[in-house]
């Protein structure tokens, strides 16, 4: 069951927390210091750089701790958890117990947002794709702000888009295990590979962190995985009850796809064939780079863009 009590359009909390002090955890204190909610924030850092950050991110105005995360975090209606944080430390699992939501930045900056997010993750490609989806809107002339772990607070960026706009997001694992209503229009997950393994107990774990992503989608989103990769064709494959299905990297028969012919950008998007076009002019090079430019055009085709801009921007 998502956590309803905090719409952050019309319903905010008393008294926030936000654990972790860099540049998501400050983003996230200057948004609710700034509409006069009682900010507590907290880092294990010293209590010099924390004295350092809140002055010169004139955050003056808020109560904050460093060294440690005390029980004071527990005197809140909501955490807000920074992606470098793991979820499972002991205050988090007290939060918990008390049934305090634990929020992602990625998750706050989707309930504040006015705007539909398309969302990348994946353990390799995440920065060139959104980048390259970004482009290509942009050439379409269709608004569009590139935030998440990129290194943009979703939280910063969301105020900046404009109407008929999208945030385009590039979603790690840790960002993904404190998601609760994230509900992109599309998502995409480029592949699975063994990574971070000292803060996940298994490669099961890692890739279930990711999955998350795809959580709330419903038949009237889309989600994009890779056809070459075989667990996540497999997965896709598992989805198809849940939400739509894009494929790329290959032309999966009877399915939605975008896929190469050579350096020829192809698609099939309900029950429609087309071209993107030729890749050969792109900067970035690579059969990998193709396939990032295949999921980058799947999302910017299905926020509205035609074609030709499509190619303009991604080349």
């Amino acid at each position: 069951m998502t956590d309803a009590r905090y719409d952050m359009k019309t319903t905010f909390p008393g008294r926030v927390t936000i654990i972790g002090a860099a540049r998501s955890g400050i983003a996230a204190a200057q948004y609710f210091a700034a509409r006069r909610v009682d900010v507590l924030l907290s880092d294990t850092c010293s209590t010099g750089k924390m004295e350092k950050t809140v002055a010169e991110n004139a955050l003056t105005g808020i109560r904050w701790e460093a060294r440690v995360h005390t029980n004071a975090v527990l005197d809140s209606d909501l955490i807000v958890l920074s992606p470098g944080v793991p979820s499972d430390i002991p205050v988090l699992i007290k939060a918990r117990e008390h049934s305090i939501p634990v929020w992602s930045e990625m998750e706050l900056g989707f309930r504040v947002s006015s705007a539909p997010f398309l969302a990348v993750t994946g353990s390799t490609g995440k920065s060139t794709t959104v980048s390259l989806t970004g482009a290509a809107l942009s050439a379409a002339g269709i608004g569009n702000v590139v935030a998440g772990n990129i290194g943009l607070p979703v939280i910063a960026e969301v105020p900046k888009v404009v109407a008929g706009g999208f945030v385009v997001a590039e979603v790690s694992s840790f960002q993904l295990e404190t998601i609760d209503r994230f509900k992109p229009e599309a998502a995409a997950v480029l592949n699975l590979m063994k990574n971070h393994l000292d803060r996940y107990t298994s490669e099961e774990a890692y890739y279930t962190a990711k999955k998350a992503i795809a959580r709330n989608l419903t038949p009237g989103e889309h989600l994009i995985v890779n056809a070459n990769d075989p667990l996540l064709r497999a997965w896709g494959a598992s989805m198809v009850h849940q939400t739509r299905i894009v494929y790329f990297g290959d032309d999966i028969d009877g399915n939605d796809s975008f896929w190469c012919d050579r350096t020829v950008l192809r698609y099939r998007l309900d029950g429609t064939a087309g071209v993107i076009g030729d890749l050969a002019a792109m900067k970035l090079r690579g059969s990998h780079n193709h396939d990032n430019a295949a999921v980058a055009a799947a999302l910017a085709k299905l926020a509205g863009a035609p074609d030709e801009k499509i190619l303009q921007g991604l080349c």
